[in-house]
């Protein structure tokens, strides 16, 4: 397994941050946040329906800069070659990575809530 690092540069030209792209963290990230958001809506007694929530927190979760979408799929390859039934026949790869992040993002995060039932 191949895994790529950036860095950060300040125009001094100090190495400030090293950042790793996994889709892994985009999952734990995306479970965090599900999380705070049922928090929230219980303590301030709002209804809410997960099946509403989970597309909305995965969404929310996929990069949008196309430097960051390409580093997580170089870090997972599939991402990039993997056809998706959101995409037309014609997507471009950038709209294949987002596509196949959004499904599995949504994925663990109805495997993380049937998992906390």
């Amino acid at each position: 397994m191949f895994y790529i690092l950036s860095t950060v540069i300040l125009k001094n030209g100090e190495n400030t941050m090293e950042r790793k792209y996994y889709l892994s963290d985009l999952k734990e990230s995306a479970i965090e946040e599900l999380e705070d958001c049922i928090k929230w809506n219980k303590d301030n007694k709002e209804n809410y329906e997960l099946d509403d929530l989970i597309p909305e927190v995965a969404d929310n979760n996929i990069p949008i800069y196309t430097y960051e979408l390409l580093q997580y799929a170089s870090n997972t390859l599939w991402l990039a070659t993997e056809p998706n039934d959101l995409c037309s026949e014609n997507a471009d790869a950038i709209k294949v990575i987002q596509a196949n992040i959004y499904e599995a993002l949504t994925e663990a995060l109805h495997e993380h809530t049937n998992e906390t039932k």
